[in-house]
């Protein structure tokens, strides 16, 4: 059993909680998870790297202990059991931060444990150095923490972050990442028997993501995971899992929309979805809001529209969101509304009495999912 630790944008944590959950019965897991940091076998952080939607990577706390001094440092670091998620070809990347404690330059930390690793598995082991969200297949990203004298080690089990499904290789302007757009699905309580609209849809995030949810088809069934390379893996209990899941897979009749006025971005739309595996699932189409009309039934309007930092500056932007909120009340009365935006004020536009549910980074810039009333 391992002690893991959910990596989760700030201000989404809850949702994630609630998605752990929601999943129990399938991971077999018995109690209630209340915090991002609980226990589970290796079986089940394979399952939680292809299922889960919201967090950006999964986390094994490999190691905690104190240390005052380089000497203290090396010395338990080495005592580690590295071999049990290190192969002697891999390359590490090694992240280290340092508050409030005796050993504090970054560099010199990651430097000894790098030595401890080379100590333990009796080879040389290649140090990639870099920020870079992206981690090659062959890297294992160590993420090492110092904070009052006391070292957190964690392993990575995701590799690349777990927004990267693998379908969108192709973006538009401001686009949303894959997890963020989940957050808003799953936190509306939006459920595959209700219709979805998307007028704002961009790269096709939103949609993508609600019709994955819709087919049950796992986030990460089309990607590689950093746990793969690790000694103990067995890739035919691996395509075991995998295949139960792929068997469990639903093909269904739902109403899921996204439109965009940029034809150019109905294009990437489509290609993303074909790249997904439902591009069957959803309608696409050019045009402005003023155009979009709802179906018979009503439903969700969930979208990411533009927003500027600077309202009072840009007037294109304060009367797109009027005429979003004059389209919701004159078409979409029965409909219920949740869109991302960076100002109350801005959100007040609408007039759809927009209340704030939570807020999150996007692309650098804070914003809030409000919910409209018409």
């Amino acid at each position: 059993m391992y002690n893991i630790f959910l990596v989760v944008p700030p201000g989404i944590e809850q949702i994630a909680i609630d998605e752990v959950n929601q999943l129990s019965k399938q991971l077999q897991i018995s109690n209630q998870i209340n915090s991002l940091e609980f226990e589970c076998d290796l079986d089940k952080i394979y399952k939680l790297n292809l299922l889960l939607r919201i967090p950006n990577r999964i986390l094994i706390r490999f190691a905690d202990f104190e240390a005052t001094t380089f000497q203290d440092l090396f010395k338990k670091a080495v005592r580690l059991p590295w071999k049990q998620f290190l192969k002697k070809d891999i390359n590490v990347n090694i992240r280290t931060t340092c508050h409030k404690s005796k050993l504090y330059h970054n560099d010199a930390v990651t430097q000894r444990i790098h030595q401890a690793i080379e100590s333990n598995l009796s080879t040389s082991v290649k140090l990639i150095k870099g920020e870079s969200e992206e981690i090659h297949v062959k890297n294992q990203l160590i993420i090492v923490r110092l904070f009052h004298d006391k070292v957190t080690i964690s392993i990575d089990s995701s590799g690349n972050p777990l927004y990267m499904r693998g379908y969108r290789e192709i973006v538009s302007k401001a686009p949303i990442r894959e997890n963020l757009a989940a957050s808003l699905l799953l936190a509306s309580g939006w459920t595959p028997e209700i219709p979805l609209i998307d007028p704002f849809c961009g790269s096709g995030t939103i949609p993508i993501e609600a019709a994955l949810i819709a087919k049950n088809q796992p986030p990460g069934l089309y990607r590689d995971f950093a746990f793969e390379n690790w000694p103990g893996f067995k890739q035919s209990d691996w395509q075991a899992i995998r295949r139960t899941y792929i068997d469990n897979i639903l093909e269904k009749k739902i109403n899921i929309f996204g439109s965009d006025r940029d034809q150019g971005s109905i294009e990437i739309s489509i290609k993303n979805a074909k790249k997904a595996k439902v591009e069957q699932l959803i309608e696409w189409k050019t045009q402005s809001i003023s155009d979009v009309i709802p179906y018979n039934l009503p439903g969700w309007v969930i979208t990411n529209p533009p927003y500027g930092v600077r309202i009072s500056s840009n007037k294109d932007i304060r009367n797109l969101y009027a005429q979003f909120g004059n389209q919701m009340r004159e078409k979409f009365s029965e409909w219920q509304v949740l869109f991302l935006c960076n100002s109350l004020a801005l959100a007040n536009q609408t007039k759809l009495k927009p209340k704030s549910l939570f807020s999150f980074s996007n692309g650098g810039i804070n914003v809030q999912a409000f919910y409209g009333k018409n």
